[in-house]
């Protein structure tokens, strides 16, 4: 998760990891989810939920800056408003100086949120490993959005499906060929040794590359 508030978005990337039993297993794009600014509480929710729908080993969550404030959300146990479901705190995996210990429960999820606090170093190796891991194959994406839709115009459920029904099933696909444009417009640079990526046009974000370039290191 690239973590956003005023005014920028947050965005999640779910990502299945095929074990391999030599080299590096491939990764599959499952869904994407962007959430408008809001409350970290709701965000903290929205996680939740999506953690528990895909029975999620690990959540990688951007920790720099305002990703502390949503990580506090995630530490503490809340209720779903729609469902009245209670959602159990999630345990940090990486908490090596014991700062969130303290707030576990019996009720906490162990080890299920990897803290990713990214500087200009491991933002470098990130973006190298994305590159090998893209040029090798290993990295699969969902299908673009315009190919989704001829492919549901030709399936029967389509005609029964409502216009929002329809917008909601396409949607991981439209945030698909958003990716695809956010990583075109990207351009790579040198920087004391650090790789940096710019975006070529400030009008086109990058947030959806920092999601998923997060949960690809991490792997």
């Amino acid at each position: 998760m690239d973590v956003g508030r005023h005014g920028c978005t947050s965005e999640v990337i779910v990502i299945k990891v095929a074990p391999a039993r030599t080299g590096v297993p491939l990764k599959e794009v499952v869904n994407l989810y962007s959430f408008d600014e809001e409350h970290f509480g709701l965000q903290a929710i929205k996680i939740k939920r999506i953690y528990q729908q895909y029975h999620c080993k690990i959540a990688v969550i951007d920790a720099n800056g305002l990703g502390t404030g949503l990580v506090d959300f995630l530490i503490t146990d809340q209720t779903d408003p729609d469902t009245g479901e209670f959602l159990p705190n999630l345990g940090v995996y990486n908490d090596d100086e014991g700062k969130y210990k303290k707030f576990e429960t019996e009720d906490t999820i162990p080890k299920a949120m990897y803290l990713m606090k990214a500087n200009a170093p491991l933002n470098t190796e990130m973006y190298a490993y994305c590159q090998s891991q893209l040029n090798a194959g290993k990295i699969r994406f969902l299908i673009d959005e315009n190919v989704a839709k001829n492919k549901l115009a030709g399936q029967a459920q389509s005609k029964r499906m409502t216009a929002g029904e329809r917008a909601a099933y396409l949607q991981p696909y439209v945030m698909t060929s958003i990716l695809r444009e956010q990583m075109l417009n990207l351009i790579e640079e040198t920087e004391n040794l650090n790789i940096i990526l710019k975006q070529a046009t400030r009008k086109i974000k990058k947030d959806k590359f920092s999601a998923s370039n997060k949960n690809n290191i991490r792997r």
